[in-house]
């Protein structure tokens, strides 16, 4: 083995694992320092230098080269990484969904919601964040890491014809995750809406507005308290097509 090879295989991991690293959850709620950060990803490619099979890594042509590899390898972690920010963004939307239905609405953020604003979503995020570690989510990330340097050796990384198509895709399945884990509340809001469209019309002097917005809050925190197992379920199944997902961004040259 030539001397640059485990260092070239070490800054060629690191930068794939950046995006990666960036996109995991963390159960405060609150992003990991970017030392922490920095720290991981290097930690990743430097063990990564240790598996990897030497003759599979090619010699740097020239500085050019050297930069243009690791601009592909880094935008293809920061897109693997992607895929898992928005499949954990999906709990997140469905709890501002669920806060629109029930009630609950707080002031909007474009951000990742924050408890003091958004304290449905906030905990929707939060509770993703410890399934992904609870159903071993993360093992598959990680794993899926590992594959891909099997797919694109360190240094021939970059993203797939289909990469956009993957994108597309999975901002799609962000939706669809979202409108399911959602869909017992809007069934509910539509409910009570109509109930109470209806007694409105029989009883007008009773106050619809203000007596169907208590009966749904109240209703809606009820469903919620036990809709945790759906929840779960629904992600479970995201979890485990993750890692399929994040290879089908790796493509080689």
């Amino acid at each position: 083995m030539d001397a640059w090879e485990p260092a070239l295989i070490t800054v060629m991991g690191s930068l794939r694992a950046v995006g990666i690293v960036a996109a995991l959850p963390t159960l405060a709620g609150r992003a990991l320092p970017a030392v922490v950060r920095v720290t991981l990803a290097v930690s990743m490619g430097a063990l990564l230098a240790g598996l990897s099979p030497a003759a599979s890594i090619p010699p740097p042509a020239s500085l050019a080269g050297l930069a243009v590899a690791s601009i592909n390898e880094l935008l293809l972690g920061l897109a693997m990484g992607l895929v898992v920010r928005i499949l954990l963004s999906a709990a997140e939307l469905a709890g501002r969904i669920i806060a629109g239905e029930v009630g609950l609405i707080a002031v909007p953020g474009f951000d990742a919601p924050v408890p003091a604003q958004e304290p449905l979503p906030s905990f929707m995020g939060l509770f993703a964040g410890v399934l992904f570690f609870l159903l071993h989510a993360h093992e598959g990330v990680l794993a899926a890491y590992a594959r891909s340097f099997d797919i694109a050796p360190a240094g021939t990384g970059r993203l797939s014809g289909a990469a956009a198509e993957t994108l597309v895709g999975a901002v799609v399945a962000l939706l669809e995750l979202a409108l399911r884990m959602a869909a017992p509340f809007i069934a509910l809001n539509f409910v009570i809406t109509a109930g109470f469209a209806i007694l409105g019309r029989a009883v007008p002097k009773m106050n619809v507005f203000i007596v169907s917005m208590s009966l749904r809050a109240l209703l809606g925190i009820a469903l919620f308290g036990g809709a945790g197992a759906l929840f779960a379920r629904y992600l479970e199944g995201e979890f485990d097509r993750l890692p399929w997902r994040m290879l089908e961004l790796v493509g080689t040259r």
